[in-house]
């Protein structure tokens, strides 16, 4: 998977992101309850990233840079875009101007800056997860290296759909309110789409194609079994999820990048962890009525789409201020 191809998954993935939460910025009622439901199901972007940082870190791992430091330096970029977002739109614009996200405990705003809760906004639930899977990714690598790739996805995909079973059964009444319990669970979950983004990085390195040489380059064919595969997603059975990501990002390697993926894909793919931090503060959370003036929801969707990028290109060059200075690059 190329830098390029990478960015065009992100891209994707960010795109699928503000299509699964567009409902709570528009309205259950003003999409219908049937379009809703399509849309969340077609989306699941989090296992598109899954899949990029399983192949990224397991490539690090392979020329032996994966180390704590690294790791550490890693995750600390992170935290400083989302901190820069939640200074800005949670302490700056909701406490101190709105009068929003005041909580009678401290502790309450501990745990949503570091992660482990997500009272500010939900859509920033997958940051702790993602944090320990990259720290658990050194003893993820090795068990593939022991089990062998074929095992490795079987086992990780068995340990998926429980995860998924237990959180449909016990996340209202027990998980909600035990993060302890939760956490753990949640990085299990999201395990399989990590390890099939590493096996295809092993696939790779070890010089087998993972592509077809004669899809390749076909960008029209590509673009159409993408679209059967979505409208397909959208009628089938949920427990074929963890599969449905890896079907996307497979036909997408085939993609010769063109004006579409060059202007728009790759851009919002390299501005896609912004996105992620800042489109729920920008979005449902803080301004949603303004968003309705729109009317129409794919203006609406549009306009949320373009203001969090924008957002985004002002928000990154800080953030890597911030960054250079605490020398975590």
């Amino acid at each position: 998977m190329s830098k390029q191809h990478s960015a065009i998954v992100k891209g994707i993935a960010i795109l699928l992101m503000l299509v699964c939460h567009f409902p709570f910025l528009c309205g259950y009622e003003t999409l219908g309850h049937s379009i809703a439901s399509f849309l969340a199901s077609i989306s699941h972007p989090i296992q598109y990233f899954m899949v990029v940082s399983g192949y990224g870190l397991f490539y690090a791992y392979s020329q032996g840079r994966l180390s704590w430091p690294y790791l550490l330096k890693r995750t600390g970029r992170l935290y400083v875009s989302f901190w820069l977002v939640l200074a800005i739109f949670v302490f700056g614009l909701g406490y101190c101007l709105l009068g929003e996200f005041h909580y009678d405990q401290a502790l309450t705003h501990f745990t949503n800056i570091i992660g482990w809760r997500w009272d500010y906004c939900q859509f920033t639930w997958f940051l702790l997860t993602y944090v320990l899977l990259t720290f658990c990714s050194k003893w993820i690598f090795r068990g593939i290296e022991r089990t062998g790739n074929l095992w490795a996805v079987i086992i990780t995909f068995v340990v998926s759909i429980a995860m998924q079973w237990v959180i449909s059964r016990y996340y209202l009444t027990y998980l909600r309110y035990h993060y302890f319990a939760y956490h753990p669970i949640l990085v299990l979950q999201q395990s399989f789409s990590f390890t099939v983004g590493a096996v295809m990085a092993r696939l790779t390195l070890s010089g087998k194609e993972i592509a077809w040489n004669w899809l390749k380059g076909k960008n029209l064919v590509v673009v159409l079994f993408i679209a059967i595969a979505f409208a397909l997603r959208g009628l089938t059975f949920v427990s074929i999820i963890p599969f449905f990501p890896i079907i996307i990002i497979w036909l997408v390697l085939h993609i010769n990048p063109g004006a579409v993926s060059k202007y728009v894909f790759i851009p919002l793919g390299d501005k896609s962890m912004m996105m992620w931090f800042a489109h729920g503060f920008i979005g449902p959370v803080l301004f949603k009525d303004y968003y309705l003036m729109f009317k129409w929801p794919a203006l609406i969707w549009l306009a949320w789409v373009i203001i969090s990028f924008v957002v985004s290109c002002l928000l990154i060059p800080v953030s890597n201020r911030i960054s250079k200075a605490l020398k975590l690059y």
